[in-house]
């Protein structure tokens, strides 16, 4: 996970000058619905970074708070994130607790598991809800129409996030249905 953080990292710093507190606002946010990383993991890689000299910062003055570093990536960490794109990217590992859980799918603990199920579609519907919010707020036809390419990634990415959780949801609709069914024609 850290070296691909390196890599999130260094797209966002090569798309603008940007504070640390910044960049963990953006994975709050607009990042957020295709990656995570934690506070600490963040200014941990930023420092990683910049020791390694693919990313400098400039201290900037705030009265009587702590001056706050912006960073920039430098032309070094501009070659390795055009080298790294060059690479085919590798896909990354399913970790899903919740496919774990329903392995463990029993009758004496049905209720548990659609419980479970339960809780996920809420949660999921809940994402689905904010990053269609974020759609209908910052993308109408017109203004996709318009995007520059690097705006039309973002765009896409959003697209994607819609386009999974829907199937999710999907999905967690079906195999409650279908556990209900069972449970039904077995008593």
């Amino acid at each position: 996970m850290h070296m691909a953080l390196k890599f999130v990292l260094l797209t966002l710093l090569d798309r603008e000058r940007i504070t640390g507190y910044d960049i963990v606002k953006t994975f709050d946010s607009a990042v957020g619905y295709f990656w995570s990383a934690s506070h600490q993991q963040v200014y941990r890689e930023l420092s990683k970074l910049t020791d390694q000299g693919l990313v400098n910062f400039t201290s900037v003055k705030q009265g009587d708070k702590p001056d706050k570093k912006v960073y920039r990536i430098t032309r070094s960490g501009k070659q390795e994130l055009q080298d790294w794109l060059h690479e085919p990217a590798k896909e990354s590992p399913t970790k899903d607790l919740l496919l774990v859980k329903l392995l463990n799918l029993r009758a004496d603990n049905v209720d548990v598991l659609l419980e479970e199920l339960d809780r996920a579609i809420k949660n999921a519907q809940q994402r689905a809800s904010v990053y269609s919010g974020i759609e209908k707020t910052y993308y109408s036809k017109t203004q996709i129409a318009a995007l520059e390419l690097d705006d039309l990634a973002l765009f896409l990415a959003l697209r994607k996030g819609i386009t999974s959780i829907t199937s999710h949801i999907d999905w967690l609709h079906q195999t409650s249905a279908e556990i209900k069914k069972r449970v039904a024609n077995n008593n």
